[in-house]
C-alpha cells in the first residue's frame, strides 16, 4: 500500500504542474489523457509563473537556476532501430503516439509475465503520462543516439551493474531477498542511489527536481516517487574531490560557472551507472537556464573501463509555479508492507525450489 500511495503522490506532483505549464502558455507539453481534475487545473490562469523572457540573475550575479523544474516531454533514452538516422519525429508521429498513450487498459490488464502484472498495479490512477517529445532519443552524442559499445577493458559488466537509475525494479538476484537488510535500497525506500535520468516518466522518477542556490553552493533535491528522494550538495569553486576511498551514494559534486552554465563534475560514487566501474566512473552535468521558463540539463557519462567513449544526454525541463510547492515527500518508508510481500514471495519460491 505504501508503494501505491507513493505512486499516487508522484502522479499528483507531475500531472498538476504539467497542466499548469499549458495554462501559462509555456513549452510544457501536458499530459496525454489527463484526468478531469488535471483538465480543470489546466483551465486556470497562471499568475505566478515568470513571463517568457531573459533568464534571471541571483542578487550576487550568478545565473538563477532556482525553482522546481519538470521534464517537458517523454523521450526514450536511446534511439530505436525504426528511427535510425532521425533526430526528430514528425508532428503526425507525435500525435499518433499520444493517441496510443491515451488508451487506458485499467486495473484489469493482465500479462503472462507476473512482473508486468506487478508493474501494472500502478495503473492510470497512479501515473502521469507526459506527451511524446519530438526528439527520438535523450542521447545527443554519439550522433546515432545510442549508448557506445563497451570498451575492451569492460569485463563481465552484468556482474558489476549498479542500479538502473530511474527504473523501478521488481527483479531478484540470488540471495537478495533472504532478509530485509539485503533487499535492494529502492524497495526499502532508503532514497535514491545516485543522480538519475528521467527513464520512467510515467512514475515520476527523475522527472522533477528543485534547485536552491547560495554564492558558494547549489543544492538539488531529486524526487524518485516510490524510493524517496535525494539531496545533492554541489560545492562551488576550486575545492578538490575527497580521497577516492570515500564513496557516496550520490557521489561528490563540485561545480563552477562557465558563462551562463553551471558545470558540475561528480565522482566518488559507491556504484556505477548501467554497469560502469565506480572507480573510474565520472558524471559531468551542464545546467543552463535558457530563459525564464526553460532549463537544459546536459549529462555526460564517462568511464574508460566500461564504454568506448563518453556519451551525453539532453534533458529539457520547464519551470513549475513557485507558489504551488509542487514537490511532496513520497509516502514510502523502510518497514512498508511491500517488504513483507517481497520476503514472503521469496520464501514461497524457496519452498518451490526456485532460486
Amino acid at each position: 500500500m505504501q508503494k501505491i500511495q507513493a505512486g499516487l503522490i508522484a502522479a499528483m506532483l507531475l500531472a498538476a504542474p504539467v497542466a499548469a505549464q499549458n495554462a501559462a502558455g509555456g513549452p510544457g507539453p501536458g499530459a496525454a489523457g489527463a484526468t478531469s481534475s488535471n483538465n480543470a487545473a489546466s483551465n486556470k490562469a497562471s499568475s505566478n509563473k515568470p513571463a517568457s523572457g531573459k533568464a534571471p540573475k541571483t542578487p550576487w550575479g550568478d545565473p538563477d537556476l532556482q525553482g522546481t523544474w519538470l521534464v517537458s516531454s517523454d523521450v526514450p533514452l536511446e534511439r530505436s532501430a525504426e528511427n535510425a538516422g532521425r533526430v526528430f519525429l514528425t508532428d503526425a508521429e507525435v500525435a499518433a503516439a499520444d493517441a496510443e498513450k491515451a488508451r487506458d487498459l485499467g486495473r484489469n490488464a493482465r500479462f503472462s509475465d507476473p512482473l508486468l502484472d506487478v508493474s501494472g498495479a500502478y495503473n492510470a490512477n497512479f501515473n502521469s503520462i507526459l506527451r511524446t517529445g519530438k526528439r527520438t532519443s535523450l542521447i545527443t552524442d554519439p550522433a546515432d543516439g545510442r549508448i557506445p559499445v563497451l570498451s575492451p577493458a569492460a569485463a563481465a559488466p552484468a556482474a558489476k551493474t549498479g542500479p538502473l537509475v530511474g527504473v523501478g525494479s521488481f527483479g531478484r538476484t540470488p540471495g537478495q531477498n533472504d532478509n530485509p537488510e539485503t533487499i535492494a535500497q529502492s524497495p526499502r525506500c532508503l532514497g535514491v542511489q545516485m543522480p538519475f535520468l528521467p527513464l520512467n516518466t510515467a512514475f515520476g522518477q527523475g522527472a522533477v527536481f528543485q534547485i536552491v542556490q547560495s554564492p558558494g553552493a547549489v543544492a538539488i533535491y531529486m524526487e524518485d516517487a516510490e524510493s524517496g528522494g535525494g539531496n545533492r550538495m554541489v560545492y562551488l569553486g576550486n575545492t578538490p574531490h575527497p580521497p577516492a576511498k570515500l564513496r557516496y551514494y550520490l557521489g561528490d559534486s563540485r561545480g563552477h560557472w562557465e558563462g551562463g552554465t553551471l558545470v558540475v563534475e561528480t565522482t566518488n560514487f559507491r556504484a556505477g551507472f548501467r554497469g560502469s566501474n565506480p572507480d573510474t566512473y565520472k558524471m559531468t552535468e551542464r545546467f543552463t537556464r535558457v530563459d525564464a521558463n526553460n532549463l537544459k540539463r546536459e549529462v555526460t557519462f564517462e568511464d574508460p573501463k566500461t564504454w568506448s567513449r563518453p556519451w551525453t544526454v539532453l534533458v529539457e525541463m520547464s519551470k513549475g509555479e513557485d507558489h504551488r510547492h509542487l514537490i511532496f515527500d513520497s509516502a514510502c518508508h523502510e518497514g512498508n508492507t511491500g517488504i513483507i510481500g517481497i520476503l514472503s514471495s521469496a520464501r514461497q519460491e524457496d519452498r518451490a525450489g526456485k532460486k
